[in-house]
């Protein structure tokens, strides 16, 4: 397993798994069960009354920000077909897995091509990227903007500069569109505020905030017009319910690159931490009152259908909550982030798809974690990594024909 073979590799399973995207398009495919293709056929009259005018109350039909819907609606009076606007976001949802090598690039320079490539073409099978790109959702516009702004902010990072210039601008720019596109991103405006306080004079900071408050007034008139846009945002405070799922639903991200060393319990440090993430779900389970039938991501899904309980959920939830404390310790921007993500995504329904490929940005490109290098480094890691992720994507394919998880819970 040279470095020719994971090119050769990578390339192949990327136009494999391209065109599988685009027979799913052919075939009406939604991984997510029914729930993308719904959100879609639900909104598609907003986004033909848009054609009219892009300042309406949407309310009826979606409490997302207007800015996707405005995009599909442009697309929608150029084509004047809706299969050529989801075919045609369904070619523009393939930038993210390239937007994603090109930033894997940067932060992993010495790492074979090849590896990156395969590791990039993995968000292709996964199950919520495949129905968000066939039935256009803005999970995904949104991700776009983020990967592009990430991409600006690596490089300006990289050069050092420690002043602003085009690149960091251009980081902020698209970070704003990401916001007005899915507005729970504001929390790496917050993450990346503390970035630049770090590593900008005084002055450039202020301009820096001034700049970013200038972005922001567009969506302070949207909400001062449609005031629904803040007040259906979701938000929930039972932190109980959020503190045990969103480790869970990480764990299936992180899960194939773990070794088993990651988890040795030679140092006192490390059985603090299993004791903590014991004692935590122990207690926040006594009060855990979260309707499966609303998602609660893969692993609560299967506890249910084959236990009728949430054991083994609650199992997934201490390894990730334990994975992720580890991860918090390793510097204090990551406590920051970790924070930010249990804060903005507290609510009321708590869906994978949130996440996907959201946790792979996070891990691999604002997060520096060293095992994740080691893995990537290692020869056979990334096959295995493959592997898991197919068996994921092919059970989640098996759950959309079958409709395995709507006869369980509905």
């Amino acid at each position: 397993m040279n470095e020719k073979f994971y090119n050769l590799t990578g390339n192949l399973l990327f136009s494999l798994l391209s065109l599988s995207l685009f027979l799913g398009l052919f075939l009406n495919e939604d991984a997510s069960g029914i729930g993308t293709s719904n959100d879609f056929k639900n909104t598609w009259e907003y986004v033909e009354l848009l054609s009219n005018g892009y300042f309406i109350d949407s309310s009826q039909w979606t409490r997302l920000l207007p800015f996707h819907y405005i995009f599909l609606s442009i697309l929608n009076e150029i084509t004047d077909s809706i299969f050529l606007v989801r075919f045609l976001f369904c070619l523009l949802s393939l930038s993210i897995p390239i937007l994603f090598y090109l930033n894997l690039k940067i932060k992993y320079p010495t790492i074979i091509k090849g590896k990156l490539i395969i590791l990039s073409s993995i968000i292709i099978m996964l199950p919520f990227f495949r129905s968000s790109a066939i039935w256009p959702n803005p999970h995904l516009l949104s991700i776009i903007f983020l990967l592009i702004s990430i991409y600006f902010f690596q490089k300006w990072k990289i050069e050092s500069k420690k002043i602003i210039d085009i690149n960091l601008i251009l980081h902020v720019i698209f970070l704003a569109f990401a916001v007005y596109t899915r507005r729970y991103y504001v929390f790496l405006f917050l993450y990346y505020f503390l970035y630049y306080f770090q590593n900008l004079n005084l002055k450039n900071f202020y301009i820096i905030t001034f700049f970013i408050f200038l972005l922001s007034l567009p969506g302070f008139i949207l909400i001062f017009n449609f005031p629904f846009y803040l007040q259906s945002s979701g938000f929930s405070l039972k932190f109980y319910n959020t503190i045990l799922i969103i480790p869970s639903i990480f764990l299936l991200y992180i899960l194939p690159f773990l070794k088993l060393d990651f988890f040795n319990l030679n140092n006192k440090g490390s059985k603090l931490i299993l004791i903590f993430s014991l004692f935590l779900v122990i207690f926040l389970s006594l009060f855990f009152d979260y309707n499966p039938k609303l998602g609660g991501g893969y692993f609560m899904k299967i506890s249910n259908i084959f236990l009728k309980e949430n054991y083994f959920f609650y199992i997934t939830s201490l390894i990730g909550i334990y994975v992720l404390t580890k991860i918090s310790l390793i510097k204090k921007e990551n406590i920051f982030l970790i924070i930010l993500i249990f804060l903005t995504f507290s609510n009321n329904y708590m869906f994978q798809k949130y996440f996907e490929p959201l946790w792979f940005i996070i891990l691999f490109l604002i997060l520096d974690l060293n095992f994740l290098k080691t893995c990537l480094k290692s020869k056979f890691q990334i096959i295995i990594v493959f592997i898991f992720f197919t068996a994921y994507s092919s059970t989640a394919l098996l759950n959309s024909v079958y409709k395995i998880s709507l006869n369980f819970f509905w």
